[in-house]
């Protein structure tokens, strides 16, 4: 199990922040990515678990995909979540039973959502693994930015928590712009009969 802890700002001009982030010293080339996710709860519940279909590649015409199954115990403080996350991977063919398997065993869709963009990796800092960084727009809520550390050892939330904070700002970003919500949450403000 590992944690992640990760912010996510609203973005007004995806093109103008893909040039700075493209211009930091040492960040990965731009990956494409598709992610198609399928969030699953029982009737009247919140939701259990997320079933993605993820597809990256070096184009948008050239992605692989895979069939990701995680579950969170989500937390967050000031608008930085820090989850428990558990996670186990399938052929991307199997989406169609998997779905069909939990909502025979009495699941039902809780919420769908598409994000569609770029995926960087950034060695921020020499104490933390490389930042995950991912200009995505996803589909009813529009453009983000994503930034997330992948930690094994807890002690290094606090550090985590302000390298993210510390790319915001040098990234122009006001810490106004971060979401304090989930996007299953926004979404489902936009579509409560979702």
């Amino acid at each position: 199990m590992s944690l992640e802890v990760e912010l996510k700002a609203h973005i007004a001009d995806p093109l103008a922040l893909q040039g700075r982030l493209e211009a930091l010293a040492g960040i990965s080339v731009a990956l494409c990515e598709l992610k198609s996710d399928t969030y699953l709860s029982f009737k009247g519940k919140d939701t259990l678990f997320r079933m993605r279909v993820e597809q990256s590649g070096p184009s948008f015409a050239e992605m692989q995909g895979t069939l990701v199954f995680t579950y969170k115990d989500k937390s967050r403080k000031e608008g930085i979540e820090v989850n428990d996350e558990v996670e186990f991977t399938s052929s991307p063919d199997q989406a169609e039973s998997a779905l069909a398997f939990f909502l025979s065993m009495g699941y039902e869709v809780y919420i769908t959502k598409t994000k569609k963009g770029y995926r960087y990796t950034y060695p921020f800092s020499a104490f933390l693994p490389p930042l995950v960084i991912e200009l995505v727009e996803v589909t009813g809520l529009g453009w983000f930015v994503e930034m997330e550390c992948i930690l094994e050892d807890e002690r290094k939330v606090p550090q985590a928590k302000k390298a993210l904070l510390n790319l915001l700002s040098l990234l122009g970003i006001k810490e106004s712009a971060i979401e304090g919500e989930y996007y299953m949450q926004l979404l489902k403000k936009k579509k409560p009969e979702a």
